[in-house]
């Protein structure tokens, strides 16, 4: 693993912390112009704290939590989180040292369901427990707790979510992301295709994961839902394109 050697110890309670990040994308195909996401970033956050990035689109709030979960490479800058005892810092860790961290620290709830096809949404849940060596009994049962919670009608659980409507994949998603708890979470817009009663069972998710004493990031486009679970609104701004030099 490429552990991040810093000398300084992180405040207690401190999960995430992110020094100076820079993100820009060159695109090659128009003239070399050069989009800067953001530049140097500085945001910490601790257990049991929600962070709501904010800003108007193409601010660059998903591409932070992108370069958070080491998706997207950063310019400039470190991402240290702490795990099982270590600080890692995702901006330059191995990728074996990355998968760990994402199999263990860090979840993420996208806006959208991968799965392989044909994989019932039953065991597309549980499988987040098995992998972490829970007898497959009870992470069924767990994963059919979940599913419940999140109003998915027991007629579906044996089936493949790839012909559910949208709101119903994203539950799955949701069920997949909250039903093991991890030290950090991601959460990328996890109420944008929900009705009111399972927005308010995902308000509920998160606030358990924070008292479980999860750091969670999230971008929230509800304005109601961020005012119930941010702790603190963390603010993105557009930056400016730059054209190639001639």
């Amino acid at each position: 693993m490429n552990i991040a050697h810093i000398s300084s110890a992180m405040p207690d309670k401190r999960v995430l912390s992110v020094r100076g990040l820079c993100k820009t994308f060159t695109l090659h195909t128009q003239g070399g112009t050069r989009i800067e996401a953001f530049s140097d970033l500085d945001v910490d956050v601790r257990e049991g704290e929600c962070l709501a990035l904010h800003g108007p689109s193409g601010a660059g709030k998903s591409t932070l939590l992108r370069s958070l979960y080491a998706n997207y490479k950063p310019c400039a800058g470190s991402i240290v989180v702490n795990h099982k005892g270590t600080r890692v810092d995702m901006a330059t860790a191995s990728p074996r040292a990355v998968l760990a961290v994402r199999h263990s620290t860090m979840g993420y709830v996208s806006q959208f369901l991968r799965v392989i096809p044909r994989v019932s949404c039953l065991d597309i849940v549980a499988e987040r427990l098995t992998a972490h060596g829970e007898a497959e009994q009870s992470a069924r049962e767990k994963a059919k707790e979940m599913l419940a919670r999140l109003h998915i009608p027991e007629r579906l659980w044996r089936l493949a979510p790839a012909t559910f409507s949208g709101g119903e994949q994203q539950r799955v998603n949701i069920a997949r992301g909250f039903i093991r708890r991890y030290p950090v979470m991601l959460l990328d817009e996890p109420t944008a295709s929900l009705d009111a009663a399972n927005r308010k069972t995902v308000v509920a998710l998160i606030e358990e994961a924070k008292a479980a004493g999860a750091a969670i990031v999230g971008i929230f486009h509800d304005e109601a839902v961020r005012d119930a679970v941010a702790d603190r609104v963390y603010e993105l701004f557009p930056q400016e394109v730059a054209p190639c030099a001639a």
